[in-house]
């Protein structure tokens, strides 16, 4: 199959290939904070898809009203925070190690609607391999988390706390689920 690129629709995109897994999916995002794409991933473990996430550990990931990263972990995902000062920045995303998606959207709600955005879609053996390596690099050298514990806004350098207030109350007047 040819790869594809949309410039619209992305969250859509998004949610058809993750419905469309059947043994794996493997995440490495920046961010993830939204809560319709976080109970995709749930559903998809209660099938009996085995979900693995790399992302950052920051306020916007893990703040007091965030996702539960630890009904994650005893769903039966796996979880992986990038370390500080080697930030993950990818927005990518495996389903049976046999498709990706790389996308400029970070799976925040903030993200749908706010800023003009892009997701290709690539199936080429070789080219999907390169990702499936990638990833296996990031979990092999990251811990996996079992027990998560949440960030408080006074762990954050005074300077982002404004921004970091104003990004999760707009994603959160735009969570659909």
């Amino acid at each position: 199959m040819e790869p594809t690129v949309f410039f619209s629709d992305i969250k859509s995109h998004i949610i058809t290939h993750l419905e469309g897994a059947k043994t794996s999916i493997k995440l490495a995002v920046s961010w993830l904070t939204d809560r319709e794409i976080y109970n995709l991933l749930l559903t998809k473990l209660a099938q009996g898809v085995a979900v693995s996430l790399v992302t950052r550990n920051d306020y916007l990931n893990n703040h007091p009203e965030a996702l539960d990263w630890n009904g994650f972990i005893a769903a039966g995902g796996r979880l992986y925070f990038s370390r500080n000062g080697e930030q993950l920045h990818y927005k990518f995303i495996l389903t049976d190690d046999t498709a990706v998606l790389c996308t400029s959207y970070n799976l925040t709600c903030f993200a749908n609607g706010n800023n003009r955005e892009n997701v290709m879609r690539f199936t080429e053996t070789s080219f999907v391999q390169n990702f499936v390596g990638e990833f296996e690099y990031l979990t092999a050298t990251l811990p996996q988390q079992s027990d998560v514990e949440r960030l408080m806004i006074s762990q954050v350098p005074e300077e982002l706390h404004g921004f970091y207030h104003s990004t999760i109350a707009n994603d959160k007047a735009k969570q659909t689920a």
